[in-house]
């Protein structure tokens, strides 16, 4: 593209529904730092923030990084939750203690109070993230990476996918960990 004089950012974001509707997307973002700054009033009405990364791929190599994060907090709201719920805590006090705790995220909120509702509907779909997942696996690779506990992620996201909930919320993969302790969190 630079040699046809034409220059990009690679921009990918996060957040879901709401956040796009409400401008609230968090940007993150590679590329000439001039572009970036170019480009500012064009991101700015659709985010929360944006965050310059450096070079072309800076942007991508962050988002991979965050959704690794939103990954292993999927898993331990879930695996935190059925814990809980076999240990007989009402899993809406066990959210209440988390909301307030210094380990708290918006993620445990959100989907912990989905998972004690059954409410699986899809902000970001299953199969999405089992693609996600697939890409970190590759990135981490490449680099030299070790990431181990993306390897047991990974495969209850495959298991979920496989049962048919690839079109439901990423977080249904948390329905597998449920079938294999004998339990269902809330509902």
């Amino acid at each position: 593209m630079r040699r046809r004089g034409v220059e990009f950012l690679d921009a990918p974001v996060f957040g879901s529904k709401n956040e796009a509707a409400n401008g609230g997307l968090w940007i993150v973002v590679g590329g000439k730092r001039s572009v970036y700054d170019e480009m500012l009033p064009i991101l700015a009405p659709l985010s929360e923030t944006t965050h310059y990364m450096g070079e072309n791929g800076m942007g991508a190599s962050m988002k991979l990084v965050g959704n690794l994060v939103v990954g292993f907090q999927l898993e331990a709201i879930g695996e935190a939750m059925i814990l809980a719920t076999k240990a007989g805590l009402n899993p809406r006090d066990v959210l209440g203690v988390l909301h307030v705790t210094d380990f708290k995220s918006p993620i445990f909120d959100g989907v912990g109070g989905a998972l004690v509702e059954r409410n699986f509907d899809t902000f970001f779909a299953l199969k999405l993230l089992l693609k996600d997942a697939n890409l970190i696996a590759q990135f981490a690779q490449d680099l030299n990476a070790p990431i181990p506990a993306l390897a047991v992620i990974r495969e209850n996201i495959k298991a979920g996918v496989n049962k048919g909930w690839g079109e439901e919320n990423a977080s249904a993969f948390i329905k597998n960990l449920e079938d294999e302790a004998g339990v269902q969190i809330g509902g």
